[in-house]
């Protein structure tokens, strides 16, 4: 979620990611909870990398639009997306 909020205009770094995050959560994520999140997250072509940068794919894209469909309020979206998340595991 942290990581579509981030790149929505453009592709973000670890520290655009971890700032939304923040927001969400209201915990900073460590170094490697963002390495292995994000790492899981391209592993299932969720998200690529720019450079040293992130953005969702058309797929990751496709799934934060379906969990943004029925609701507008972050804790909902978050709930819809990790029911579709498990579906990856």
């Amino acid at each position: 979620m942290a990581t579509a909020i981030a790149s929505e205009t453009e592709p973000t770094d670890f520290n655009g990611i971890s700032i939304i995050a923040d927001g969400i959560n209201h915990a900073i994520p460590t170094h490697k909870e963002m390495q292995t999140s994000i790492s899981w997250l391209f592993d299932k072509g969720l998200v690529s990398k720019h450079g040293k940068k992130y953005t969702l794919t058309p797929e990751g894209k496709s799934e934060y639009k379906n969990a943004t469909e029925t609701t507008n309020t972050l804790l909902k979206i978050w709930g819809n997306l990790e029911e579709k998340l498990k579906t990856y595991a």
